[in-house]
């Protein structure tokens, strides 16, 4: 999919023709797309297809027709029938006459910008192509902190469930948001690396402003970072606690079979006695067997009390 953007009053506005200052964003594009932007703005193809690689690291590169910025963003998928947080990359693309943006998946930073909501930024202007990248990456810090949010509200509902009853789902999708948390760990990590890279080129850092909002990418993309490390701890203990839990109920439930185990064997020891064919103390008479199930009452129940004193019954 390519949609082509100019800006009119501080907001994107569609175009159908590739010219002067538009913003061309490719999601998942085909090839006859690639071709069309490869053609109008003379960038190499392997720039515009870095991001359609999943496994494509974090960089930046810097020729004499263009500048290539790939970052890892945010976005959410369908894993084991549950909405699960992951990253894709994201490159950026800056020439002398356009910017172009690939992704294999729709990019909440991007979405934002072309659905106007761009609040604690200011107006987006193509034409002024350092500030609308720096833009775009202050957006993409933005949503793995709104990410990271969310994912801490999913880590305190199951933490709330586990006081109630522990089950084995919780400890499945408290590993589900600690991987999630790696994948943002990572990423984040690289993405640091690039955006130190950025603020010391000086066209990315020409004027006030432009300073100003480099520092708050930097400032948010940190801020992320260290948020992920503080939750991916906090899961972590989490996850510890749901396990103790759940091996502390096997532990109860283990002890509890026992229990019985010994108290069955009470009435099977004496049923076994006058079970053998041999003589024994009041086989003639004819209380004997109400005898033996009082007996059997008794012990078994002096044994349950001794056993709960001890912490051994429940």
């Amino acid at each position: 999919m390519m949609d082509i953007f100019e800006m009119r009053d501080g907001k994107p506005s569609k175009t159908d023709s590739i010219k002067d200052d538009v913003w061309i964003n490719l999601v998942n594009p085909t090839s006859e797309e690639i071709d069309e932007v490869q053609r109008a703005l003379q960038i190499d193809r392997e720039a515009l297809t870095a991001a359609l690689d999943d496994e494509e690291g974090s960089r930046t590169e810097i020729s004499q027709k263009y500048t290539l910025i790939l970052i890892d963003a945010p976005t959410r998928e369908w894993r084991n029938n549950r909405e699960e947080f992951t990253t894709y990359p994201l490159s950026i693309t800056i020439t002398d006459t356009a910017i172009v943006t690939v992704s294999l998946q729709e990019m909440f930073a991007l979405t934002n910008i072309t659905g106007g909501k761009n609040k604690n930024i200011n107006v987006v202007n193509v034409a002024n192509r350092s500030r609308f990248v720096l833009q775009i990456l202050f957006r993409v810090a933005m949503n793995y902190q709104a990410d990271l949010k969310y994912i801490e509200v999913k880590r305190m509902a199951i933490e709330e469930s586990i006081r109630k009853a522990t089950r084995r789902d919780d400890l499945f999708e408290l590993h589900e948001l600690e991987s999630n948390l790696v994948y943002f760990k990572t990423s984040l990590s690289v993405n640091a690396s690039v955006i130190d890279r950025l603020s010391k080129l000086s066209r990315f850092v020409s004027s006030t402003e432009d300073r100003d909002l480099m520092d708050d990418v930097i400032i948010e993309t940190n801020q992320a970072l260290e948020m992920t490390m503080t939750y991916s701890q906090i899961i972590k203990g989490t996850r510890q606690l749901v396990e103790a839990d759940l091996n502390n109920s096997l532990s109860n439930v283990m002890k509890f079979l026992t229990s019985i185990t010994l108290i069955i064997s009470i009435p099977t020891m004496l049923a076994s006695f006058y079970g053998m064919n041999v003589s024994l103390p009041g086989e003639n008479s004819p209380y004997t067997y109400v005898v033996i199930l009082a007996a059997m009452v008794i012990l078994c129940c002096v044994s349950i009390y001794h056993l709960r004193n001890r912490g051994l019954w429940r």
